[in-house]
C-alpha cells in the first residue's frame, strides 16, 4: 500500500514540473534563457578543462624555456645591432684625426674653378711629371705619426698595400660615398670590418706618391665614384652631401670649359723639363732667329 502511494506521489510530481516546464515555456524570456545558460555550462566547461594544462605549461616553461628563448632573442638582436652600426641621421663628415687641433692640411684638393695660383698648390710632383690632388694631405703639426680614424660610420670594402701610395683603405658608407685613405701603416681593420666614426685605422706614414709631404696621411672622398672637395663636405651629413644643389651641372659644364686643354695637354699629368733641357731649347731657339735673321739680311743685299 505504502508503494504505492509512493509511486502515485512521483507521479503527481512528475506531471507538476512538467505543468510548470510547458507553462514557463510559453514565455518569451524561456527560451533565450535556457540556451544562454547552457552557452555558459560549455564555456565554463572547456575553460575549466584546458586552464590545468595552460597553467602548468606556462609555470614548466617560465623559468627555463620562454624567457630562456626571450633571452637569447634579445642577446642576438643586441650582438646584430653591435656588429651593423649604423649612422645616425645627424652623424656628419669628420677629419679623419682623433685631433683636429694638432694637424695641418698641406695638400689640398685640384679644384677646377679655382685661380691659378691655389691650382698650382695643388698639383702633387712624382716622377717628373704634376698630378691632381684628388683628395687632401693632412699632417702632424710636429711632423709626428698620428692615428687615422674613420670619418663617418661604414663599412671597410678594400684594405691593401701599394707599393706607391702606401696602405690603402676605403670605406663605403650610406648614399654612394666612399672614402679612401692612404699613406698609411699599421692598419687595424680588414676588409668587409664595419667601423664607426672615428675607429682609428691606422697610422700615418710616408709613400713614395708625395714623398715631399714627408708623414702624413692622404684623404679623399668619392661620390658615386666622383671625387669631392673634403674640407667642403667636413660637417656636412652624408645626405646633405650626396644631394648638393646642381652638383651635376656644375660637373658637365666645368668638363665643357677645360675640354680644349685636356685635349691639348691633360693637366692631370704633364711631364716637367730640368733647367738644363730649358736652356738647351732656349739656345736652339735663339740659334733659328739668328739664322732665319741672316737668311733675311742676304736677300736684301742681293736686291
Amino acid at each position: 500500500m505504502k508503494d504505492q502511494e509512493k509511486q502515485q506521489s512521483a507521479a503527481r510530481e512528475k506531471r507538476g514540473v512538467g505543468s510548470k516546464l510547458r507553462q514557463w515555456s510559453k514565455n518569451k524570456w524561456f527560451w533565450p534563457a535556457a540556451y544562454l545558460s547552457a552557452c555558459a555550462v560549455l564555456l565554463g566547461a572547456y575553460f575549466l578543462i584546458q586552464s590545468p594544462a595552460g597553467t602548468d605549461q606556462s609555470e614548466e616553461e617560465g623559468p627555463f624555456g620562454g624567457e630562456e628563448e626571450f633571452a637569447e632573442d634579445g642577446e642576438g638582436g643586441t650582438d646584430e645591432e653591435d656588429s651593423m652600426p649604423t649612422a645616425a641621421e645627424d652623424e656628419t663628415m669628420q677629419m679623419p684625426v682623433s685631433d683636429e687641433e694638432s694637424v695641418d692640411i698641406i695638400g689640398y684638393y685640384y679644384d677646377h674653378d679655382a685661380a691659378a695660383e691655389e691650382q698650382q698648390d695643388a698639383l702633387v710632383y712624382y716622377n717628373n711629371m704634376y698630378y691632381q690632388n684628388k683628395g687632401i694631405d693632412i699632417a702632424d703639426q710636429d711632423g709626428e705619426a698620428f692615428e687615422v680614424t674613420a670619418a663617418a660610420t661604414g663599412e671597410v670594402v678594400n684594405v691593401e698595400e701599394d707599393e706607391i701610395l702606401g696602405h690603402v683603405v676605403d670605406v663605403k658608407h650610406d648614399d654612394d660615398i666612399v672614402t679612401s685613405y692612404s699613406s698609411l701603416e699599421d692598419v687595424e681593420v680588414v676588409e668587409g670590418d664595419t667601423i664607426t666614426q672615428g675607429s682609428v685605422l691606422g697610422m700615418a706614414s710616408r709613400n713614395l706618391y708625395n714623398s715631399d709631404a714627408g708623414v702624413h696621411a692622404h684623404f679623399e672622398i668619392r661620390r658615386n665614384g666622383d671625387p669631392v672637395n673634403p674640407t667642403d663636405a667636413f660637417h656636412q651629413s652624408l645626405k646633405a652631401l650626396n644631394s648638393s644643389e646642381n652638383s651635376e651641372e656644375e660637373e658637365m659644364a666645368r668638363d665643357e670649359e677645360n675640354a680644349d686643354e685636356e685635349e691639348s695637354s691633360s693637366l692631370e699629368e704633364f711631364p716637367i723639363f730640368d733647367g738644363d733641357e730649358e736652356e738647351e731649347d732656349e739656345g736652339e731657339s735663339e740659334k733659328q732667329q739668328d739664322e732665319e735673321q741672316d737668311e733675311s739680311d742676304e736677300d736684301e743685299t742681293e736686291e
